[in-house]
């Protein structure tokens, strides 16, 4: 036989005596071994943190069960005269005390019902509280030091490309649909934390914010009534709310007043004319939404209404419009008549009425109203009676609901308070 027919039998022979071959095919073997148990690792550790989810979300029993046993006991309501300035000052501070030891989080994180951090939703609503009390002369330097500390927790929900995720970051992958309403309450605490603080970095963030908002304008021109900004992004939903058009214009409008650049003027009475044009009822307040068809829905949340005034308002402080500042009282009027009826007010997710009554005292600052004064007077009456006046936790409403939940309901009352201090003239406005 040849040279080649030879050279086969000998690799052969080789291989068998555990040559180069079999130390190759060892080393595949194994790493086909690793391979696997790296996948049965990974899946396994997602298994297993679905199911500790799934027992989670399925436990409504024990929600907040790390909080201390004062935070779940449920105060009775107390018959009490209206509270009094010095009071409703004095509530704000120790509803802020329960806030922060109810569902305070790490290094200034708040925590979800169950697992892990707060969505992006109540994150800026616990924000706002701490913004509210930082303005005020009770206020001690830790609470207004705590600013950079909560602001610094929402890095942890920015997406590079831009935007807010609901449900902050896994790694590098965001979680859930990014909703253009979350942005926007954002984007405006981080102008109020500027001008508290005239840190330039929450001022661009702010920004940020701002453009991001931009992208979620429909340009669809087969919609009815085309324009208006989604409420979450375009891919996921087609309806266009008053929450995220109105927030985005408000937070426009609030930028402009800061940087005088008519990019955002531009865009605050753009968003501001289609919410007014696409969404008012025949009873003059701001529908909810409107879908394709132009069909818009009827509902009559307080904090539409409040954004709506709120960019008014903030206009007028700029450009001196009359017609701005008769738009905003037409409008506190109309919604002060209607909400204050039937107790509707009271019905309504009281995070939604401390941004509606947070509008009113913006536009008191420009022109005194007793109405306002005495319809905020009330409700912080209406919540100090539904508050344990040792501990300062308000509880009302179903905990787990996105709209009425705990935190959110803690987070509210202290705006509320602080804000009729505010306006009764206790306290340095906010």
């Amino acid at each position: 036989m040849g040279i080649f027919g030879e050279a086969a039998p000998f690799r052969h022979d080789f291989a068998a005596a555990g040559g180069p071959a079999t130390a190759s095919a060892r080393l595949e073997v194994g790493s086909m071994h690793r391979r696997r148990l790296r996948w049965l690792f990974v899946s396994l550790l997602a298994a297993t943190l679905v199911l500790v989810e799934m027992l989670n979300w399925n436990n409504p029993s024990k929600p907040y069960a790390s909080a201390p046993a004062f935070c779940s006991i449920a105060a009775p309501a107390q018959r009490s005269p209206e509270i009094t300035p010095s009071e409703s000052l004095s509530a704000a501070l120790l509803s802020y005390k329960a806030l922060q030891e109810c569902y305070g989080g790490p290094k200034g994180s708040y925590l979800a019902p169950y697992t892990g951090m707060a969505a992006a939703w109540p994150e800026s609503q616990a924000l706002s509280a701490t913004l509210a009390l930082a303005g005020v002369d009770a206020a001690s330097d830790s609470i207004r030091s705590s600013i950079a500390q909560s602001i610094a927790v929402l890095q942890n929900y920015w997406d590079p490309k831009g935007g807010y995720f609901p449900n902050g970051r896994w790694f590098s992958t965001g979680i859930g649909v990014k909703k253009f309403d979350d942005n926007a309450w954002l984007g405006l605490d981080l102008v109020r934390a500027y001008a508290i603080t005239h840190n330039p970095s929450y001022l661009n963030q702010a920004e940020a914010v701002a453009s991001f908002e931009a992208t979620g304008w429909s340009k669809n021109e087969h919609f009815a009534i085309p324009g208006g900004i989604f409420w979450q992004e375009p891919a996921y939903g087609s309806h266009r709310n008053a929450v995220s058009t109105a927030g985005a214009a408000f937070l426009n409008a609030r930028l402009y007043a800061i940087t005088r650049t008519g990019l955002y003027k531009n865009r605050a009475e753009k968003y501001l004319h289609w919410t007014v044009s696409a969404l008012t009822l025949k009873n003059g307040l701001i529908g909810d939404q409107i879908s394709p068809s132009g069909r818009v829905s009827k509902n009559i949340w307080s904090y539409n209404q409040g954004l709506v005034i709120d960019t008014y308002t903030s206009l007028y402080g700029t450009t001196k419009n009359p017609y701005d500042l008769a738009a905003a009282e037409l409008l506190a009027e109309r919604s002060l008549t209607y909400l204050n009826s039937q107790q509707r007010l009271e019905h309504q997710p009281q995070v939604f009425d401390s941004i509606y009554l947070r509008s009113l005292a913006h536009l008191y600052a420009v022109v005194p109203n007793s109405d306002y004064v005495r319809t905020m007077q009330s409700y912080a009456t209406y919540l100090y009676q539904r508050m344990d006046r040792s501990t300062g936790v308000i509880r009302i409403g179903p905990m787990t609901s996105p709209s009425t939940g705990w935190l959110l309901t803690q987070a509210a009352a202290t705006q509320i308070f602080t804000m009729y201090a505010n306006i009764a003239g206790h306290s340095r406005r906010a």
